[in-house]
């Protein structure tokens, strides 16, 4: 389709060129009877003719040498080549005189071996121009090709990068959900047998969401829902769930995964850790800057060796980024006995 477009560019630009010089010397010219502009017309016609052949087989001829291609130009070859253009040129207007108005041009008394010279002169700085024009739109259009092909290779680094943290995220959750399930098998067969059932429909979904770099917040907190089932089942009291999320925000998009992350977090480091129950909140709400903070808050504190913690963040950080652009992002902090992970994101994030 490119291929297409510059050819089709190429042939309006020569056409364009080519006839308004012709149309610029009809218009000039001055002639004192109908015959003598016929005449004139043809031999000017003729002469653009020549000129629209002879400089496109002086591009094939640049093309075929990659004159033009190099860092350093042959400018010896090149104004060898332009002088022959310009030569064959005059040659063909003087043709074009001996075919159309019997050689007025050659009979003329006034025009001498000077005026010729100068006719080659007003050649060659024709082709050069036409040489210099086809250079700069050659190299805009490799700078621009280069410039897509950059592009092309970004979108395939990112999706790339995308793809590895989506599977750094999945065997995580998955070990982390076997765990729950395994200290239920002991204690309560049909729990435990409820749960793998769980496990199953969520791995399902999962594996449906990965397909897509982006799934709504209303499909993300149903998976959620269903790994807070199972470990409700293995916490039981201990667990608290509470969850406030503005109905208006359930179609907003994010990665998958983002706030499963912070959800396993809030478990991990929160729940497993505490004998008393523990809350786990779960919160959307649109801020007055037209970001949505996606806000998930446990009891307790961070513990100073959390690494597990900082990772799973830093990978939410460059998921959000990578999929929704630099107002996204994902901070820790704590407050008050509570520490709260908050996913920001664009309303319109896709």
């Amino acid at each position: 389709m490119q291929d297409r477009t510059t050819q089709r560019d190429y042939w309006l630009c020569q056409l364009a060129g080519w006839g308004g010089m012709a149309a610029i010397g009809l218009l000039s010219s001055s002639q004192s009877n109908s015959e003598e502009a016929l005449q004139f017309a043809l031999a000017k016609t003729f002469c653009m003719a020549t000129g629209f052949g002879l400089s496109h087989l002086w591009r094939w001829q640049l093309k075929r040498h990659n004159w033009l291609a190099g860092s350093t130009l042959p400018f010896g070859v090149l104004l060898a080549g332009l002088s022959l253009l310009a030569a064959a040129q005059t040659g063909f207007l003087l043709l074009a005189d001996l075919l159309f108005r019997g050689g007025a041009l050659v009979r003329d008394p006034t025009v001498g071996v000077a005026d010729y010279s100068m006719l080659v002169v007003l050649w060659l700085l024709a082709f050069g121009a036409w040489t210099l024009c086809y250079a700069v739109a050659l190299t805009r259009r490799r700078a621009r090709n280069a410039e897509l092909a950059r592009l092309e290779l970004e979108v395939s680094a990112k999706d790339a990068e995308l793809r590895a943290l989506q599977f750094q995220v999945n065997p995580h959750f998955f070990f982390n959900s076997l765990n729950s399930i395994r200290s239920l098998v002991h204690e309560d067969a049909q729990a435990a047998s409820h749960a793998l059932g769980q496990l199953a429909g969520m791995m399902r979904q999962r594996l449906q969401a990965g397909q897509a770099d982006t799934i709504t917040l209303a499909e993300e907190l149903a998976a959620v829902s269903a790994y807070l089932g199972i470990e409700k089942l293995r916490f039981d009291e201990r667990l608290v769930v509470a969850m406030d999320v503005d109905p208006a925000l359930v179609d907003t998009r994010l990665p998958p995964m983002v706030v499963q992350t912070l959800v396993e977090n809030a478990v991990k480091h929160g729940v497993e850790r505490m004998v008393a129950p523990c809350q786990v909140q779960i919160s959307a709400r649109l801020g007055d800057d037209g970001l949505v903070r996606v806000e998930v808050r446990n009891q307790g504190r961070l513990a100073a060796n959390s690494n597990s913690t900082r990772l799973g963040l830093a990978n939410a950080v460059r998921r959000l980024a990578l999929q929704c652009g630099p107002q996204a992002g994902c901070k820790l902090e704590e407050e008050e006995g509570w520490v709260r992970a908050i996913a920001t994101l664009p309303q319109g994030a896709a």
